[in-house]
């Protein structure tokens, strides 16, 4: 297929009819300008050998390839000046909630498929995570609280970030899995690391210390647990007077190891905003009655930053 002059939306829907009859295993190929084209160019329109095109950044292919949930492959430099794209259907059925058979504790494990997933390997979520960082006050005094650390993920880039102190900051990690708290364990063996392996559910026996800054990424949002009691326990009990807090709100799903735009729970054929609002709502709300000034920002994950005036 050659697309040149057609609207994105005759691109869209002649793309959506192929991939309806289309298996994980097929390829679409189509030709398109090259955006990084030398010629002349006026607006949207680009002038080669006197024919007008449409002028599209490869971004749009990328875009594109994601709301179809397909993956982009690698484009390939054809003659006057063309582009190969080509894209592959992701497999729907291959996504890390997917987990019957595999024990509770165990989900999210060295062994699961969300190991495989490396959210600091996607942009948004590193820039929006370091910003959450940089937004709040951080000193070597502190004591850092992670509630469903996993592998340790988000303490890494808290070190790399806080190079200079991290040495001195005091961090805790909490999380259900024990392969996964091992591997945090093996990741972090310094002194001012701890970790606990144990159900959020019952943080009230964890004996936790006062924590300057209380860190949880898409874990108070699990099925399985109450959050919204486990987050009014935390600021009334643990954080300390002039803490602050950085909460993440999971707005994509992992399908074949890609990234989807869009959370979707188990009642909703597509994702639902009403939901996702509805939740950063009630932590916004709840944070600043208990004198809280909050900030949220974000694209695949929400980030609440909240800190005291």
């Amino acid at each position: 297929m050659i697309f040149t002059d057609q609207s994105l939306h005759s691109i869209y829907i002649h793309l959506k009819m192929r991939l309806a009859s289309c298996s994980v295993n097929d390829t679409i190929e189509f030709e398109v300008i090259d955006p990084d084209i030398s010629n002349e160019f006026s607006g949207t329109e680009i002038c080669i050998l006197g024919q007008k095109y449409i002028y599209r950044p490869f971004k749009v292919w990328v875009d594109l390839a994601e709301v179809l949930h397909c993956k982009i492959h690698t484009p390939r430099q054809l003659k006057h000046n063309r582009i190969l794209i080509r894209f592959s259907p992701l497999n729907l059925n291959k996504s890390w909630h997917n987990h019957s058979g595999v024990h509770i504790t165990e989900k999210y494990g060295v062994g699961s498929d969300f190991s495989k997933i490396f959210k600091f390997e996607e942009p948004y979520f590193l820039n929006d995570y370091i910003r959450s960082l940089k937004e709040i006050q951080v000193d070597c005094s502190m004591k850092v609280l992670n509630l469903g650390i996993n592998r340790g993920d988000e303490f890494k880039i808290f070190t790399e970030v806080y190079s200079d102190i991290s040495d001195m900051i005091k961090f805790t990690g909490v999380d259900h899995c024990p392969s996964a708290i091992k591997k945090a364990e093996k990741s972090f063996p310094e002194g001012n690391f701890s970790f606990i392996n144990e159900d959020i559910a019952k943080i009230s026996n964890l004996g936790l210390s006062e924590q300057d800054i209380v860190i949880s990424i898409g874990t108070l949002q699990s099925p399985d647990i109450d959050g919204k009691e486990i987050f009014r326990y935390i600021i009334q009990n643990v954080l300390s007077k002039e803490g602050s807090v950085i909460l993440g709100f999971p707005n994509s799903r992992y399908i074949d190891c890609e990234v989807v735009y869009g959370a979707k729970t188990k009642n909703y054929s597509e994702s639902n905003l009403n939901l996702l609002f509805k939740d950063v709502s009630f932590y916004k709300k709840y944070l600043q009655q208990h004198g809280f000034k909050v900030l949220t920002f974000g694209k695949y994950y929400v980030f609440l930053v909240a800190k005291k005036d």
